[in-house]
């Protein structure tokens, strides 16, 4: 019983030292991806990718656009509906801004700082007043993650009934 117990420790060990130099291997080669992560964010950045050709997209470049102000509801899991206003500019007009074609059948990946992925479709983003890139909520301004915020960037679909689609930290959009 003894010698069992002794090859099951041997083998937990062995478990944990491979746990721990792949999630060493792994945390090393995604740092450079979190430092671009960061400039992102403190720059108040966004990248906009379009087969090879990547933008910067800065917060100068939306209010140039003419954010408008717009009221929808925000439903939760866990928060009955309420309004909340938005300020923000449609997607479509930032990927015209662009030149980056879009139409019903194109697929639209958003990425957050935070990893989490939401997959919007063409017909979503043409459909008028429904995807946008919001810059303040009720009358303030979007702050970063880093100071308790969902921004700088926040992408709101209106179009859908709960907000689990709706990406916060947004930090990259990919056009296919």
């Amino acid at each position: 019983m003894a010698r069992k117990t002794k090859k099951q420790t041997r083998g937990i060990l062995a478990a944990i030292i491979v746990l721990v130099i792949a999630v060493g291997v792994l945390a090393y080669l995604n740092r450079g991806d979190l430092d671009r992560k960061k400039e992102l964010e403190t720059q108040a950045e966004f990248a906009l990718t379009y087969e090879s050709a990547e933008h910067r997209v800065t917060m100068q470049d939306i209010l140039a656009l003419g954010p408008v102000d717009f009221t929808t509801v925000v439903r939760t899991s866990t928060a009955g509906p309420r309004n909340v206003t938005f300020r923000g500019v449609e997607l479509r007009r930032v990927l015209e801004k662009y030149g980056i074609p879009i139409n019903e059948d194109s697929t639209i990946e958003v990425m957050a700082l935070d990893g989490y992925v939401s997959v919007i479709y063409g017909d979503e983003v043409l459909e008028e007043e429904n995807v946008y890139i919001t810059i303040a909520m009720d009358g303030e301004p979007l702050k970063p993650k880093s100071e308790g915020g969902s921004g700088p960037y926040y992408l709101v679909i209106r179009g859908t009934e709960f907000a689990q689609r709706w990406v916060k930290f947004m930090e990259e959009i990919t056009v296919q």
